[in-house]
């Protein structure tokens, strides 16, 4: 680590699972990207700082940013680096930079309290679990570290970091929307499938969810049929973790969740 020139840099993954690293990247959406991918993620950090890519079958593969493959072109696909399973891909990126962070350790005195950043995942079958990001926050092998145990032909929707003070938003394929506190989650100190977020029908799916921090902070879909709702804390009560969840429309499905395009990550200070 002492041979490695300290830098800041920016880390670009895309949905499709091509990864690049540059010095700035100041408009994510205007990088250079392969037909019909997309910007999944755009984080900063250090060069000597990791950064855990974490797929949709319940695996974190950390690598320093800096033997991240430096393009101007589309990148490298994240296979090179790692062994991915077939169908596997990665959902979230998240930067171990401790300036973007924040504090992710556990106290060892006090280890029922989880800490004060600490990871957030849902699989499609309804079940979310929390977990510690310090466990993968050093540089893994080829096959990563698991995170979360998934059940046969399901998979983690997404990945994000909280604090436990946010509100959950969730929506499933068949229009059942579900508002539930963020710490109603169990912590768990190893990997797990986690507690049941949602009951979920025999053919339903959950799609994904949001890390809502107020009432202004809205979950988006589209319907089948092109129009879009949103789901918030205001629109939909709170109800505690596990039931059906609110029909937010009687006909129809949800499509997809309407994701914001990735900003550029802000800057460090001098």
């Amino acid at each position: 680590e002492d041979f490695i020139v300290a830098e800041d840099c920016h880390v670009l993954v895309s949905t499709d699972g091509w990864i690049k690293r540059q010095k700035q990247i100041a408009d994510p959406s205007k990088s250079r990207l392969r037909e019909g991918d997309s910007v999944l993620a755009c984080v900063a950090g250090s060069t000597r700082s990791t950064i855990g890519l974490f797929s949709s079958l319940g695996v974190c593969y950390t690598a320093r940013m800096i033997d991240i493959p430096a393009s101007t072109g589309y990148g490298e696909p994240v296979q090179k680096l790692f062994k991915l399973k077939d169908g596997e891909r990665i959902v979230a990126a998240i930067s171990f930079d401790d300036r973007v962070i924040g504090d992710i350790k556990e106290d060892p005195k006090r280890p029922e309290y989880c800490p004060e950043v600490h990871g957030f995942a849902a699989s499609s079958n309804g079940y979310a679990l929390r977990f510690c990001l310090a466990s993968y926050a050093e540089v893994s092998t080829r096959s990563g570290r698991r995170y979360a145990r998934v059940a046969a032909g399901e998979h983690i929707v997404s990945v994000v970091c909280v604090s436990g003070m946010e509100t959950i938003l969730a929506i499933s394929a068949q229009c059942r929307a579900m508002v539930c506190a963020c710490d109603e989650i169990n912590y768990l100190s190893g990997p797990g499938k986690g507690v049941l977020l949602i009951k979920l029908s025999g053919s339903d799916k959950l799609l994904g969810f949001k890390a809502s921090s107020g009432d202004r902070d809205l979950l988006t879909v589209e319907t089948n049929r092109g129009a879009k709702k949103t789901i918030s804390t205001v629109k939909y009560r709170t109800t505690s973790r596990g039931r059906r969840g609110t029909e937010i429309q009687k006909n129809g499905k949800i499509a997809r969740i309407v994701e914001e395009p990735p900003a550029a990550p802000e800057p460090f200070p001098e």
